[in-house]
Parts: C-alpha cells; sequence; structure tokens
C-alpha cells in the first residue's frame, strides 16, 4: 500500500490541471507598473504551479531588478498552448532546464517557438523521487529534512560549474530569461538566489524570496498530501512528506552556509568559486537593475 502511494504521489507531482487562464487576463509586467507589484509575482499558468517574476526586488544600494527579465519556475512539460502564448508575450528569450536526463527524459519540456532552450542538469535533487518512495515505505529512518539539506550543500560543493555556466549566460547574453528544475523550489530556487546576491539584494530578501514556494504553491502542496493520504486508504502518513514538497529556512541556509565556509562571504563564492569578477558582476548589475 506504502508503494502505491508513493507511485500516486509521483503522479500527482507531474500532473496539471486543465483549466484554461484567458491570455488577456494575465499580467505583462515590463511596461505596465500596475503589474510591477507582489500581488503579480506569481504568473498565473495553466501548466505549471511556480512561475513567478524576479523584478521588483530592491538592492542595499537603492536600485531595483528590472521587471520582465528573470523568471523562475516548475517544470514546463504540461504547459498549455496559451501559457506558450503568454510566456512568449513576456519577452522571454531563453529557457534554462535544471533538471537531470532521466527527470527530462519522463516530462520533457513544452518549448514556446522561438525561445532558446539550454539544458544545465543538476541530477543531486533529480533523485529525490526514490527517496520519497523509501520515506511512505518506511525504508529509511533518515529524517526527511536530511534530503533537502544535504541537497542545498551539494549545490556548493559539486555544482559550482553548473552555477557559472548559468550566471555566465546571464552575463553574456541580452536574452530575458526563466530557469527551472521540477518543483522550481531547490536548484531554480538556489539560483535566484545567487543571481539576486550577486545584484546586490539583501540575504533576508534573498531568504523571503525562497519562502515565497510555500505561499505561492500551498494549494497544491494540500492536494497532494491530501490525495497520498486518500489513495493509500490513509495508511500513509502523507505529512511527513510536507518538508520535502515545500521549502524550509534551514535548506537555502544551509547552501549558504556552506558557501561562507568555504569562500568566506556569499560574495566570495560568486568571485571564487563560480569564477564571476568584478567585472562580471558590474556587467550583470548594468544589465538587471534600474534606478
Amino acid at each position: 500500500m506504502y508503494k502505491k502511494a508513493g507511485i500516486i504521489f509521483l503522479c500527482l507531482a507531474i500532473t496539471q490541471c486543465s483549466e484554461t487562464i484567458d491570455l488577456m487576463d494575465r499580467p505583462l509586467h515590463k511596461n505596465n507598473n500596475s503589474f510591477q507589484n507582489e500581488d503579480h509575482r506569481l504568473l498565473p499558468m495553466d501548466g505549471s504551479h511556480n512561475t513567478r517574476e524576479l523584478g521588483g526586488y530592491k538592492t542595499i544600494d537603492g536600485k531595483s531588478v528590472k521587471w520582465g527579465m528573470l523568471y523562475r519556475s516548475d517544470k514546463l512539460s504540461d504547459i498549455s498552448e496559451t501559457d506558450q502564448e503568454y510566456l512568449q508575450s513576456l519577452g522571454i528569450k531563453k529557457i534554462v532546464d535544471f533538471r537531470s536526463k532521466e527527470e527530462k527524459t519522463e516530462d520533457p519540456d513544452i518549448v514556446p517557438k522561438g525561445i532558446n532552450y539550454v539544458e544545465m542538469p543538476i541530477s543531486v535533487d533529480g533523485a529525490m523521487r526514490s527517496k520519497i518512495e523509501a520515506v511512505l515505505k518506511g525504508e529509511t529512518d533518515k529524517e526527511v529534512k536530511s534530503f533537502l539539506i544535504d541537497a542545498n550543500r551539494e549545490f556548493v560543493t559539486s555544482y559550482t560549474d553548473v552555477y557559472e555556466n548559468f550566471l555566465r549566460g546571464l552575463i553574456d547574453e541580452n536574452a530575458p530569461t526563466l530557469f527551472h528544475c521540477t518543483a522550481g523550489k531547490d536548484r531554480a530556487g538556489f539560483a535566484a538566489a545567487i543571481t539576486l546576491i550577486a545584484l546586490g539584494v539583501s540575504r533576508e530578501n534573498v531568504i523571503e524570496d525562497y519562502m515565497k514556494t510555500n505561499a505561492f504553491t500551498e494549494d497544491r502542496i494540500e492536494e497532494i498530501l491530501d490525495q497520498i493520504e486518500l489513495m493509500s486508504l490513509y495508511q500513509a502518513d502523507a505529512e511527513i512528506l510536507r518538508p520535502l514538497i515545500g521549502v524550509e529556512r534551514i535548506y537555502i541556509e544551509t547552501a549558504f552556509q556552506t558557501a561562507e565556509e568555504k569562500y568566506g562571504s556569499l560574495e566570495n563564492f560568486i568571485r571564487d568559486g563560480l569564477n564571476i569578477s568584478d567585472e562580471d558582476i558590474q556587467k550583470l548589475r548594468n544589465k538587471f537593475l534600474e534606478s
């Protein structure tokens, strides 16, 4: 029965709603000040749950991240035709996919015409499905949170090449970019964090953005947990999976702490760990910030 619950969870995790939101009802942030606020940060999508704008965040020196340039998301394998039109309307020119080969094979992205698709695989979080099934079947005694704590540590220790390439692409190309993983919270969450840190956004505001996954996907999280319990005839304790489906502050703080222990500061991690020079950082800020 626990195995069945695990399979059901995996199905739920990749199944999206079928309702269609009219294109005219969706905000275009870049040239409309009325949409440049927190109420419109989460993008209305038919086939994803955690697609959002990174515009508007204030930097320590008083500038702001431009709207219409950076987007983070969960997977795009179930987006509708209207979603595709919407991404095109937003001016997105590049999609970066952090998922593993296995994840992409099972759920290939739907890439709208005219948008460049770039693969930057990070496998550490892609093995989470097997760990979820192990938890449901009682085959591990590890604390559930430890899986994502370990994953965030590995982003710093084992995937600097991927995150360097990601930042290098933002610096070298003038392309509004959407980047994503499966749930849009861990691998994409760390990518958003280091980008915002490089742009000069405060650590606390970066963590606040990271934690917004829980609010933006609250209904989806509850739906998944309820369905796991229902399909297991209430024999599975789905609540133990909550730390894996959402985010917790300790996850991103573990990544930050690991970077600080090894490099002295987050800024040094970006400069020395990711080989992004001060000149590169200034180019990034010139491109993505406004007064």
